[in-house]
């Protein structure tokens, strides 16, 4: 019997699924980098700069979007974006909908409300958030939100998480599932005594070949490691070298998690004029917060008007609050409208122009991790008109 046209597209995607089943041994590494190198580019550089928003639909955790760029693991990069770390989704929350999930993993998530109000709880402590605030969750905490009794709230979360799987940390824990959880199509609920104690991925899905049972809960050597960095108090004593210095900075990171707020407040949040135009900074990796992995930027664009023109080495996210207009990248021009997301690729020449009858308003992310290798600076091309008016009055 011969496979059809569908078998072959879902062998070939298991395969892509699967890629730790995929022996290339016989060739050598110069060959495997030159080849893999320029099958990347040749893919990244036929995907579309200018998203439209995959839709929302019931999840375990409550009305949730897909990972808008493929998904934390790393190996669902450059499924629709040129990106290789940021991802996306977005969370709905109705009014008086149903009590979300609360799930915990090792990465530390911002959420940004783009509209409504609504509450965040972090291990159990409540924090309030208004549109446009950022909610920030310390790494491994366990997390839900919901949103205001009357009001929607709608929440975008840019990611980073492909880092977390190269670097073994990925790992994601279902603590308590939504109050009425959908389950994904070849899933089911699992009950003990009458009570929903997790889901069966039911074999078949994605090439397994039984089925597998996930069960609401810690792992235990993942609890361990955390609870002991959690409750670890402040340090006392001397640091007498270099190895006390790793020592208490265990102790130091817990503290901080420990007093740091959890919002960051728009309306606390000044505007700042720059070269590159109006921005508000929510988070970078020099402000007192618990999560250090992202830039995050909000940018207000005049109707008619321009941003500066710049350059960096990091990849950036955009999404589109408010506002029409295109983007320049490299000399290609990307028209964009309010609800879309701009990628932007490594080491791009881009500038964003607004062409509607209000202002632009752009949310931006990047990766920190360029940082922290020594590739976080900004090469600036050209300023932004207001910034030349400021300097001439």
């Amino acid at each position: 019997m011969n496979a059809t046209s569908t078998d072959t597209d879902q062998s070939a995607q298991l395969d892509t699924l699967q890629p730790w089943k995929q022996d290339h041994s016989q060739y050598p590494d110069v060959v495997k980098r030159l080849v893999y190198q320029n099958m990347e580019d040749s893919r990244a550089d036929s995907l579309p700069h200018v998203l439209d928003q995959l839709p929302m639909k019931p999840t375990v955790q409550g009305m949730d979007s897909p990972h808008q760029a493929g998904d934390h693991i790393s190996y669902e990069m450059l499924t629709r974006a040129p990106h290789y770390l940021l991802t996306s989704h977005f969370t709905g929350i109705a009014p008086k909908a149903p009590v979300r999930g609360i799930h915990r993993h090792i990465s530390a998530p911002t959420l940004f409300c783009l509209e409504g109000r609504g509450w965040e709880s972090n291990d159990g402590v409540i924090y309030n958030f208004d549109m446009h605030d950022l909610l920030i969750v310390p790494p491994y905490t366990a997390h839900q939100h919901g949103g205001d009794e009357d009001e929607y709230a709608l929440i975008y979360v840019p990611e980073t998480g492909r880092v977390h799987h190269l670097m073994g940390l990925v790992w994601r824990e279902q603590i308590k599932l939504n109050e009425k959880p959908s389950f994904p199509q070849g899933t089911k609920g699992l009950y003990k005594d009458g009570q929903l104690i997790g889901y069966r991925i039911e074999k078949g899905v994605l090439g397994i070949t039984e089925d597998l049972d996930v069960l609401l809960g810690s792992e235990p050597k993942r609890e361990a490691t955390f609870n002991a960095r959690r409750e670890a108090p402040p340090w006392e004593g001397e640091v007498a070298n270099t190895y006390d210095k790793y020592l208490k900075l265990m102790h130091d990171e817990a503290q901080f998690c420990r007093e740091v707020d959890h919002v960051v407040r728009a309306k606390l949040t000044p505007w700042e004029m720059s070269r590159h135009g109006k921005i508000r900074w929510y988070v970078h990796p020099d402000t007192v917060t618990a999560s250090k992995q992202k830039w995050i930027y909000m940018q207000e664009i005049p109707a008619g008007s321009r941003s500066g023109r710049h350059r960096h080495v990091p990849e950036e996210l955009i999404y589109v609050v408010q506002g029409e207009g295109y983007d320049i990248h490299d000399g290609k021009r990307w028209d964009w409208k309010a609800g879309q997301m701009i990628c932007v690729p490594t080491m791009t020449d881009h500038q964003h122009f607004s062409t509607g009858s209000e202002p632009a308003i752009l949310l931006s992310t990047m990766p920190a991790h360029y940082t922290f290798l020594g590739l976080g600076g900004i090469e600036q091309i050209e300023n932004a008109p207001e910034w030349e008016e400021e300097l001439d009055d």
